[in-house]
């Protein structure tokens, strides 16, 4: 049995790809050591991985150099401190007495925006390496893409079990890329039907908004040919208080793939979470450490890693 891991990370301006993938997978290694054991970490470092890095591209668009990631570290460092049981409502509501700033995207995403016809304007505004993924005018969303479908690829030719794990904008660009590779004449025959990705978890994902839902790979489409045909099981982690996916819940959002037998069992919703991240002293309840140190993250992957196929 050989496994494969690939991580796929979100918007905004980010570190550089050897920081990022030091936090990630050390959030990820102390929650395995916090609910499991060493011998967990262990398993975790063993597995072949692919982290899908396009923070240089989102840096690029957004004219910022390199985030400086001394604060991630030290909110995960934080998070580090709490028990597996204080990941609860009562400690995250004393966390987000702290204030966060989830009123200032919540309204990009909304449908009531969508049919004035101000989501466009406002996603540019808030949120313009998003707006840029969706038809801007540099080759942003393709380049991203064109990193995801080589990874996917890779994986698929060479391992007998993937997972995509995947937060905010990058769950968008996985949906995407396994879209692609569904349909485009180029990929299908190979990857659309024969070889899937046996878990699709996603953490802080857009992709229950109905603007987002209109902008995805095969929105226009109708019947099997507007979903991913390459997924097996699809797992969607949301947390309370977080703006990105203030729709927690996908099942209801892509429930004809469940109809027409596309995947082999249900859309799994795990909402609400808490993430209790605070970075220089304001709640975020969207970040990625938040999610990856989180218990109900931790369980799906230790699960995972002990899984035959």
């Amino acid at each position: 049995m050989t496994k494969k891991l690939i991580f796929v990370h979100g918007r905004s301006q980010k570190p550089t790809e050897t920081e990022l993938i030091e936090l990630w997978y050390s959030a990820i290694r102390h929650g395995l050591a916090r609910d499991f054991s060493q011998s967990s970490v262990r398993q975790f470092d063993s597995i072949d991985k692919d982290f899908v890095y396009y923070g240089d591209l989102s840096n690029q668009v957004l004219n910022l150099p390199p985030e400086n990631i001394d604060s991630r570290f030290e909110a995960l460092a934080t998070l580090k401190g709490y028990s597996k049981a204080q990941f609860n409502r009562q400690t995250y509501l004393q966390v987000a007495n702290a204030g966060y700033f989830k009123d200032a995207l919540a309204d990009t995403f909304s449908a009531v925006l969508g049919k004035l016809h101000l989501a466009d304007f406002l996603i540019n505004a808030v949120a313009p390496d998003m707006a840029e993924y969706w038809g801007g005018e540099t080759y942003y969303g393709n380049d991203i893409r064109a990193r995801m479908t080589q990874a996917l690829t890779f994986a698929l030719d060479s391992a007998d079990d993937v997972i995509v794990i995947a937060h905010s904008l990058g769950s968008v660009v996985a949906y995407d890329s396994l879209w692609k590779l569904s349909h485009y004449s180029e990929y299908r025959h190979q990857y659309g039907v024969h070889k899937k990705v046996n878990l699709f978890l996603t953490l802080g994902s857009p992709l229950g908004d109905e603007n987002v839902k209109a902008k995805v790979k095969g929105a226009d489409c109708k019947g099997f040919k507007r979903y991913p045909t390459n997924v097996r099981r699809w797992y969607n982690l949301s947390a309370e208080g977080d703006y990105i996916c203030h729709d927690g819940r996908l099942h209801n959002d892509f429930r004809q793939m469940m109809s027409l037998k596309m995947l082999s069992e249900d859309i799994k919703d795990i909402y609400p979470i808490h993430n209790m991240t605070v970075r220089q002293g304001v709640a975020n309840p969207h970040s990625s450490i938040g999610y990856l140190v989180h218990p109900e993250f931790i369980a799906l992957l230790q699960s995972w890693l002990d899984q035959s196929v």
